[in-house]
């Protein structure tokens, strides 16, 4: 990777694909608990159960001083639908939409803009996604987004709920250009 654009300094914002993904504020605590405090989340995510609001916004900054970005989805830089994430120094992504959000292609289109944005102004040629086995929103939201399954090996991390799963690598691979 390289490039002139700092993805942790703030503020951050992208736009297309019809979302805004934007840094988290403390104006969107009231919504978190509706995002993010849901069984699946929690199963197919690290981010805990119970769900706390507070934490979760202390989590992202420190998060980001660490070289991973956090940004809201949203439609129009407003109300916070869900979450995409970016590990600068590895290229990995992540997203999770609110349950009454689903359905709406959010998910897909924020992959895409944040994906857009790691090669087009970041410079990855290459970005991946982990996905829980037999996660298959998320295995049809990262292949709309161009995502493929990659043949590394499975992975066993810890998600929200303490329980141990089995994570598969996608990627998504930089167009080839002649020149």
């Amino acid at each position: 990777m390289s490039s002139a654009v700092d993805p942790t300094a703030s503020p951050l914002v992208l736009e297309g694909e019809g979302v805004v993904l934007r840094d988290w504020l403390d104006a969107d605590l009231p919504h978190l608990p509706g995002l993010f405090d849901a069984p699946d989340i929690a199963a197919n995510t690290d981010i805990p159960s119970p769900f706390d609001a507070d934490a979760f916004l202390a989590r992202i900054r420190q998060r980001r001083d660490q070289g991973i970005v956090d940004l809201a989805v949203t439609r129009d830089g407003g109300e916070p639908l869900g979450l995409v994430a970016l590990h600068v120094a590895s290229g990995v992504l992540g997203y999770a939409i609110g349950p009454a959000h689903r359905g709406r292609g959010l998910a897909s289109r924020s992959l895409r803009s944040i994906t857009r944005f790691c090669h087009e102004e970041l410079g990855f040629p290459r970005l991946r996604l982990s996905i829980v086995q037999g996660n298959l929103p998320s295995q049809r939201v990262a292949a709309s987004a161009g995502y493929v399954r990659s043949d590394d090996d499975v992975v066993e991390r810890t998600n929200g709920l303490g329980q141990r799963k089995l994570l598969e690598t996608w990627h998504w691979l930089a167009p080839v250009t002649s020149g």
